[in-house]
């Protein structure tokens, strides 16, 4: 980074960053203690709801860093991809009973809730909360992202106050995956639910209102600019060790970048800067007592295709097959990988990382698609397409010519897109970029309506739901749907709820390969290379603040 740059940095914050924080408190991340312990956090993305039923933002991924200070959930799935249990005493299991799989095919798990806990008015969290709320997600009029799980989990009961028993359909793999039964304050919302469900949906209780089961209790959300938390002295683990917690909104990478170089805020949590620019920081901070942390994750970065007719541009483009295929083979994804994460992420052929052991059992399953221009010519020709006079790909029997957009959230980088656009012109495809607009990244429906590949990732939980049949996003769903692609396979739903079913580790093996190979055969999704991520820490920041679930222990998080 040149003086230049480092100044003009200086001065985007000083231009943007208060003399007193909200509220009249010292300024927020000012990495000195001045009263009261404070402790700020920068994110680049603002969520609609917190747990709310709009659809926009209404899941934990939605919520981010702000769900997991403020609400628990009965588990919380740690860095390295294991459940633990947070409002639920233990986790079920077969051993102890609490986990019953039955003849007809059908399974009841049991819960056992913490007694101790409480909302943030002070009102006891009780097993009535979690059978409110799986009543709310099996109810077809509220949109969220878990339709599929509550569409098997048949009902809940409550025999006493700290014990529900969840009745599940079929036997499923994901029943320790609790956020399809995330506590909801039944106190507060039943009413409202029963007698006007728009008005429920509407609820500030979902927003600006917020009570929950976390370590923090919202104080004030500043539209566009911060969420303040103060301390719940009533936490079931204890008095948290921060008085206020500042979550603070920054949209653009370089603008978190200039408010950590500042010394603005104590904390940056992923997604967050590029990874060039955490490299330089990191030099940049030695022997500061800074920190820069960089590790890959068990995240995806891919492009989600368009493969509804009505939806795609062009028409004859994503949704032929012979077109996806040669596209595919048009991506130089090594060179984009290289480009992209310094080294420290592969390319990706799939949802199997390189250095996943079960990947020696499915890795002959999974179609390969090597760069090879002239392989993909041959595809698009196949397909209809050929170079007209200028060189971009014209249809033989409609004449349209191969315009598409790439579409990408704000948070993402724009330099991938440009990448690819210059790969796949080089075969005839005349492709812009479209950064969609901050104030609708969480509008579902209008990122479910993406003409044609949609940059985006995914942790390895939530992917392949994306591609289930019977989740199509639309307006009968509020656009709720995961499956954005319009992807239909009646044979990938049936490995799906086959593998959801099977739990034999020897049985799954098959049925992977059978996956893979189905899906990587219909490339309704590009992957594209694996993900490090960069947290930033001001000294005197403590915690094991990690990469990947980086809120899952916000209880332990301190500051010198």
């Amino acid at each position: 980074m040149t003086l230049l740059l480092f100044v003009a940095l200086l001065v985007v914050v000083s231009a943007c960053t208060p003399a007193a924080g909200p509220g009249g408190a010292a300024p927020p991340g000012s990495g000195q203690a001045r009263g009261p312990k404070t402790l700020t956090i920068a994110v680049l993305r603002e969520p609609a709801t917190i747990d709310g039923f709009t659809g926009e933002g209404g899941s934990r991924g939605g919520a981010g860093e702000a769900g997991s200070l403020m609400h628990d959930l009965l588990t919380v799935t740690d860095p390295y991809e294991m459940d633990q249990p947070q409002l639920a005493v233990e986790l079920p299991s077969a051993e102890k009973g609490t986990w019953r799989v039955n003849a007809d095919g059908s399974m009841e798990i049991t819960w056992k809730l913490r007694e101790n806990a409480r909302w943030h008015d002070g009102v006891p969290f009780t097993s009535a909360d979690v059978v409110f709320s799986l009543q709310l997600h099996k109810d077809p009029e509220l949109a969220h992202a878990y339709t599929g799980q509550a569409r098997i989990m048949q009902s809940a009961s409550a025999p006493d106050a700290s014990t529900v028993v969840i009745h599940w359909s079929r036997v499923d793999v994901r029943a320790l995956d609790t956020r399809v039964i995330a506590p909801v304050a039944r106190h507060l919302l039943e009413s409202i639910y029963a007698t006007d469900k728009e008005m429920f949906i509407n609820s500030p209780r979902f927003t600006g209102e917020f009570v929950g089961l976390g370590p923090y209790r919202l104080v004030n959300w500043e539209r566009g600019s911060h969420m303040e938390m103060a301390r719940f002295d009533d936490y079931w683990q204890g008095r948290p060790p921060i008085d206020r917690v500042f979550l603070r909104f920054i949209r653009d990478s370089s603008a978190l970048l200039a408010n950590a170089l500042a010394e603005a805020v104590d904390l940056v949590v992923p997604p967050s800067i590029e990874l060039e620019q955490a490299a330089e920081l990191k030099r940049r901070w030695e022997g500061t007592g800074h920190r820069v942390r960089v590790e890959p994750i068990p995240r995806i970065q891919y492009f989600e295709l368009q493969m509804g007719q009505e939806l795609a541009r062009p028409r004859n483009g994503f949704p032929s097959l012979a077109v996806r295929h040669g596209l595919y083979h048009a991506l130089d994804r090594d060179a984009l990988a290289d480009v992209m994460n310094l080294g420290l992420g592969p390319a990706a052929d799939s949802w199997f990382r390189p250095d996943e052991p079960l990947r020696r059992e499915v890795e002959s399953a999974i179609p390969k698609y090597p760069y090879d221009r002239a392989r993909a010519q041959q595809l698009l020709s196949q397909a209809g397409w050929e170079r007209g006079a200028d060189g971009t790909l014209v249809h033989a029997s409609s004449g349209e010519r191969f315009e598409t957009e790439l579409w990408m959230n704000p948070q993402a980088s724009e330099k991938a897109l440009a990448i690819v656009a210059d790969q796949w012109k080089a075969v005839g495809v005349d492709a812009k970029i479209y950064v969609i607009p901050p104030a609708r990244a969480e509008d579902r429906e209008h990122t479910a309506q993406h003409p044609g590949p949609l940059l985006t990732g995914s942790f390895l939980d939530a992917l392949l739901v994306r591609y289930d049949g019977r989740d199509i996003a639309s307006a009968a769903n509020r656009w709720s749907g995961r499956n954005r692609a319009n992807y239909v396979s009646a044979r990938a739903d049936t490995l799906l709820d086959r593998l959801a079913t099977t739990v034999d580790a020897r049985e799954r093996v098959p049925l992977l390969r059978e996956q893979v190979q189905t899906i990587m055969g219909d490339v309704p999704l590009m992957p594209l290379y694996w993900e490090p991520r960069p947290i930033l820490a001001l000294r005197g920041v403590r915690g094991d603040i990690h990469p990947h679930n980086s809120g899952w222990n916000v209880f332990t998080w301190d500051k010198e």
